[in-house]
């Protein structure tokens, strides 16, 4: 019976998503549903069991899946596709969620502003040199995160992907404590990245 109900939320979800992506035009790959992302729901819960919640960034988030089911006083959705980001301010309009602002932004090209509790960036560092992704955790590590924050990101080991990181390579100039959320399908690791507290 948990299989059929399973079954049935992804198809009406991809169905739903299937009349997004002919009126806005964005990358297919948001098809995938919530339901069918383990590791972006095991983020979500992640989040909202930490005891500060107040301010919130994901670079990458696409139509915004974990942005509306975080629990932050203030949420920031940046992505680089304007049109995905239409569809996800469509969506926030539709379940009343209205504390989230939306950008664009180009990684590692874009300025990036402000203090926050928790910083995501999931499901597309795969495609950023690691020397270059290195130095933008190092950069937000430092500048814009609050002290006992976290940056949340993925690492793959798969040679379908281009570029495979190594936590321990992205992470050895910042000064904190490393949490793994979980294991997921093709070798995919989401780690917390959290900010020790300065003295």
């Amino acid at each position: 019976m948990k299989k059929i109900v399973w079954k049935l939320k992804v198809w009406s979800g991809k169905a739903f998503r299937m009349l997004l992506y002919w009126i806005y035009g964005f990358d297919q790959w948001h098809l995938f549903t919530l339901t069918e992302r383990n590791y972006a729901r095991d983020i979500i819960a992640y989040c909202n069991s930490r005891s500060i919640r107040n301010s919130f960034a994901e670079i990458g988030c696409g139509l915004g899946d974990i942005l509306r089911n975080v629990k932050f006083t203030q949420r920031l959705g940046l992505d680089n596709d304007k049109n995905v980001l239409a569809a996800a301010a469509f969506l926030n309009k539709l379940y009343f969620k209205k504390n989230i602002r939306l950008g664009v932004f180009y990684f590692p090209e874009s300025d990036f502003e402000g203090s926050y509790n928790v910083i995501v960036m999931v499901n597309w560092i795969h495609h950023v040199e690691p020397l270059t992704l290195k130095k933008k955790i190092e950069e937000y590590f430092e500048w814009f995160l609050q002290d006992g924050g976290v940056i949340i990101i993925d690492t793959v080991q798969d040679p379908e992907y281009e570029f495979n990181h190594n936590i321990s390579f992205l992470t050895e100039n910042v000064n904190c404590e490393l949490v793994k959320i979980g294991d997921y399908e093709r070798n995919r690791e989401v780690w917390s990245i959290i900010k020790v507290k300065s003295k």
